[in-house]
């Protein structure tokens, strides 16, 4: 049996199959082997990050997989030959694109064909494995309203008196992503925001492991030192400390 048919196949029985859904997503990428290198970058980094932030916090859940795969072509059977999933951490969605037309827009242009890509691709996944599709739907929503320009929440703390969130926009590999600290005083509304650096998607986990506050400061702590922490690390400050009368009155 050839690869193509195999792969139909797959997705026939695929969908046929029970769903338990009982695993949250981790995991979002999307894999374009048909075209050149990069073809897609940094649109598809950008809003895989902001769909992934946004599921994870919704806990879509899936049927014995966590990460979730795009497999983008110019052809439906492009897609599907790179669609068959050699272990069952992850499942594959198909989206097709017309690569000719996307080389010829401008950048946003560029950046709605690949947002509508990635919305194609969960709604591939969603019908085969029977997901929550309202949700995707939803999410799909909230992010066509801004965009890449759509904050992300990180991190979040509060007490009685406070909430704090840590906060980030998905941009590049290259640059890293900008990162803020958030603070709204619950009695007033009152509120400050700052930078506090920019962090790689994966750098910030490390980076801001741990947020707390007490009636004068928050605090964020990094996780504690190894050889992957350093790694990723390297330099960065990895404990930090802010005034909150400073940061509100700022």
């Amino acid at each position: 049996m050839d690869t193509l048919k195999h792969a139909i196949n797959l997705r026939a029985e695929r969908k046929n199959n029970q769903k338990i859904k009982d695993t949250i997503i981790r995991d979002l990428r999307v894999y374009y082997n048909s075209l050149p290198s990069k073809a897609l970058y940094p649109y598809d980094y950008q809003f895989t990050e902001i769909f992934l932030n946004i599921l994870k916090s919704k806990n879509l859940k899936c049927p014995h997989y966590d990460h979730l795969y795009i497999q983008v072509g110019k052809t439906i059977e492009d897609c599907l030959i790179h669609s068959i999933p050699y272990d069952n951490r992850y499942e594959n969605g198909i989206a097709v694109i017309d690569y000719d037309e996307y080389q010829q827009q401008n950048e946003m242009g560029k950046q709605n064909i690949v947002f509508e890509i990635i919305s194609a691709g969960l709604k591939d996944i969603a019908t085969i494995d029977e997901l929550d599709i309202g949700m995707i739907n939803n999410t799909i929503d909230e992010i066509k309203l801004n965009a890449l320009n759509t904050e992300l929440v990180h991190m979040t703390a509060e007490n009685e008196n406070y909430r704090v969130l840590i906060t980030y926009f998905s941009r590049s590999m290259e640059d890293g992503n900008p990162v803020y600290l958030n603070i709204v005083e619950k009695s007033t509304g009152r509120s400050g925001k700052i930078q506090i650096g920019k962090a790689g998607k994966d750098q910030l986990y490390f980076w801001v492991s741990k947020l707390s506050l007490n009636s004068n400061q928050v605090k964020i702590k990094a996780r504690k030192s190894s050889v992957k922490t350093d790694l990723y690390l390297k330099d960065k400050t990895r404990d930090m400390e802010f005034n909150i009368k400073e940061l509100i009155n700022g």
